[in-house]
């Protein structure tokens, strides 16, 4: 569809590829609305995330008093690029993920709203460290100390939209980051914090619509690096080791590479970034992947071929189901439960294949867990009852738990007895006894009108 949108409307796509006028004119303001309409026409089926909320279209501008009003209540003065689109364009509407809010209603829910005038701790000098600090604070302060610190943290920015859940997209009106786009996650979790786009109000709000037009995906659209093909693979060529793994990335946003961009993605440089080199292939060049992926799980990059081999196609996938038998017990390599989740993927699936690795208690608990899970999609799942039984009555609670739901919808003698022993022992566990309730259920056993 979009390739067919792209030869029908050449012309009309390059006119609206790049605004060569005025910025932050008349002109530029029905450049970015047409920008809006053209996404929606291409949207037509409405599947872009969060698109349902706005339906592309736009609300009524706001007139400067108002603006200057809002301004003077707040003490602050709004970026120039948000004010051109506030007066302009539209007072929210249409946008990135599940668009803008009116600006009235980036204040409505904001019980910090009085402090965005202060000066702001989310800026280019916000290090990992200070930030895991800060967070670290709120886990153990007082009421008024915690105020004190989110009073802090909602220095100098607006939310003006949401990417849902716990995800806002904020405009910063002071600090290093004035007048552009910062992501956040209100979980404040110390390992994760703000995400600084680097992209002002206008570049992160165009861009957004343009890729639609283009066809590209939208997915984590400001997390991921945007330019063309050609741009990036000539920044690739003299970029920083750090700035490798961001470029390759960003090629994930194409639905079809160019026959260039194919024969970059075959040469490999750098160990680290295979990976990427062979899922970007998978999905462009199967051929060219395969070749890859068999270079890697060869010896090449071991690796390498475990952090990508899920992306293989799945018909594929049980050619190497025996290599990937010989990665899970090979002990130098990490990521195992990466390989489970593949073998799981096959049609070939065995039991004997997983039983020594789920039985080591040498094994991290939690890589064990998953290949009990494994073990239970399995055909030969029954051959191992025994085993199940036993991880239903051993110490861990968690192998337990993957024990119980890996055979509760079996029907099967051996199991009742294990499963009587089990609702005795974890009688105050509401979330043990109702998988215990499945499994009796499966065995026509009413435990609770039993009891």
């Amino acid at each position: 569809m979009f390739n067919v949108f792209r030869k029908l409307h050449r012309n009309k796509m390059e006119n609206l590829e790049e605004f060569t006028g005025e910025r932050m004119s008349l002109a530029h303001g029905q450049y970015i609305k047409a920008l809006v309409k053209r996404a929606g026409e291409i949207d037509k089926d409405r599947k872009i995330f969060g698109v349902s909320k706005h339906q592309y279209e736009l609300n009524p501008v706001l007139s400067i008093d108002k603006i200057h009003k809002f301004e003077s209540e707040y003490n602050i003065k709004l970026p120039e690029e948000y004010v051109f689109f506030l007066t302009i364009v539209g007072n929210g509407g249409a946008g990135p993920y599940y668009g803008l809010y009116m600006l009235e209603n980036t204040v409505k829910y904001n019980e910090y709203k009085d402090f965005i005038s202060t000066s702001a701790f989310i800026n280019n000098e916000l290090t990992k460290e200070t930030w895991k600090s800060t967070m670290d604070k709120l886990e153990e302060a007082n009421d008024a100390e915690y105020d004190e610190i989110m009073r802090q943290v909602y220095g100098g920015l607006m939310i003006i939209g949401t990417q849902g859940c716990t995800y806002d997209n904020l405009l910063m009106v002071n600090g290093s980051e004035k007048g552009k786009i910062v992501y956040i996650d209100w979980n404040l979790e110390p390992e994760n914090g703000p995400y600084l786009t680097q992209m002002t109000f206008l570049e992160w709000y165009e861009n957004y619509f343009k890729e639609i037009i283009y066809g590209n995906s939208v997915k984590s659209y400001g997390y991921i690096k945007l330019g063309k093909e050609e741009e990036l693979i000539n920044e690739y060529e003299n970029a920083q080791m750090e700035n490798k793994r961001d470029i390759l990335i960003s090629f994930f946003r194409f639905s079809k590479l160019k026959s260039d961009t194919v024969e970059f993605l075959k040469y490999r440089d750098e160990k680290f970034l295979d990976h990427l080199r062979v899922e970007l292939l998978f999905k462009h060049n199967k051929k060219a992947g395969m070749e890859m992926f068999d270079s890697l799980v060869k010896g090449e990059n071991l690796e390498g071929a475990v952090l990508c081999a899920r992306r293989m196609p799945d018909e594929l996938k049980d050619n190497y189901y025996m290599e990937m038998v010989k990665l899970l017990y090979n002990k130098e390599l990490k990521e195992k439960e990466r390989i489970i989740f593949f073998l799981t993927d096959c049609k070939s699936i065995s039991g004997k294949d997983l039983i020594s690795f789920a039985t080591d208690e040498t094994i991290e608990e939690e890589e064990r867990r998953t290949a009990i899970w494994a073990i239970s999609k399995a055909n030969d799942k029954m051959d191992y009852i025994e085993q199940f039984i036993s991880w239903m009555h051993c110490d861990s609670y968690w192998i337990a738990h993957a024990a119980l739901q890996g055979m509760a919808k079996e029907k099967n003698e051996k199991l009742l007895e294990a499963y009587k022993w089990m609702w005795e022992k974890y009688k105050n566990d509401s979330t043990m006894r109702s998988n215990l309730e499945i499994a009796f259920k499966n065995n026509w056993i009413d435990i609770k009108k039993k009891i």
